[in-house]
């Protein structure tokens, strides 16, 4: 988001500050940096590999699953080095391309009254459904089929690799599938560039039908093959649903 992080995005000093895998340019790593008062607890104050120095105070044990990997720390020396010499054009550029992305898809959105929205902050973006929606997952089954991968309801992010025609593509790959749920009948569109559920009788009325609870509150999810299947709350175990046999 910047190159000093929230803080410098907020305007706070913090005593403490974790950073995740972008430090690493997206391998596995982790940081905590801070103010020795607190970091000393974990190292015991400055010290180093290859003279008399030792901790100077008890060190607190701590690890983690790539704790001083070296592929991890040699990723993230060349990320860092990187990110400095680019400065904050680096994420300016990335924010922007991300805000175009995110402004040309919701005013489509818009335009076509579909309870759809992407959320964005910085370079990450996420696309997000307004109303539960059965079979929403189907846009993405149809997006991976046209050679776009996003995984189902996570984030994204853009990143320094994306040219404008990747945006380009992104935007073009996504409207068509919606654009195909909306004519197959999973999506109401309330605009007439889009194929309206109302146009086509039969699909409206078979996805109506499996789209309808067959009581009131069930939900719908899958079952353990994985096939959709209505679930009501199961009031004899609080937070566990049962599934209805139809």
């Amino acid at each position: 988001m910047h190159p000093g992080g929230a803080q410098a995005l907020f305007g706070i000093k913090a005593d403490v500050a974790t950073y995740g895998k972008v430090i690493g340019g997206g391998i596995s790593i982790g940081a905590i940096a801070g103010n020795s008062n607190y970091m000393d607890a974990l190292d015991g104050g400055f010290w180093q590999y290859g003279d008399n120095s030792i901790p100077e105070v008890g060190v607190t044990y701590f690890a983690g699953t790539f704790v001083r990997h070296p592929l991890a720390l040699a990723a993230a020396k060349a990320s860092l080095n990187f990110m400095k010499k680019q400065g904050i054009e680096l994420q300016n550029k990335l924010t922007a391309m991300t805000n175009g992305l995110a402004l040309d898809l919701n005013n489509a959105f818009e335009k076509q009254g579909l309870p759809i929205e992407i959320t964005h902050f910085g370079s990450l973006w996420r696309l997000k459904f307004l109303e539960e929606i059965p079979y929403s997952e189907l846009l993405f089954v149809l997006m991976r089929e046209k050679g776009i991968h996003i995984w189902d309801g996570f984030p994204c992010f853009m990143t320094n690799a994306y040219l404008e025609e990747d945006i380009t593509r992104i935007k073009t790959v996504l409207l068509s599938c919606i654009n195909e749920l909306v004519a197959a009948g999973f999506f109401n569109s309330q605009s007439s560039n889009f194929i309206s559920k109302t146009q086509n009788t039969k699909t409206n009325t078979s996805i109506d039908i499996l789209n309808t609870p067959p009581v009131k509150g069930a939900k719908l999810g899958m079952d353990e093959n994985g096939n959709p299947a209505w679930f009501v709350a199961d009031k004899k175990s609080n937070g566990e649903y049962l599934k209805i046999d139809l």
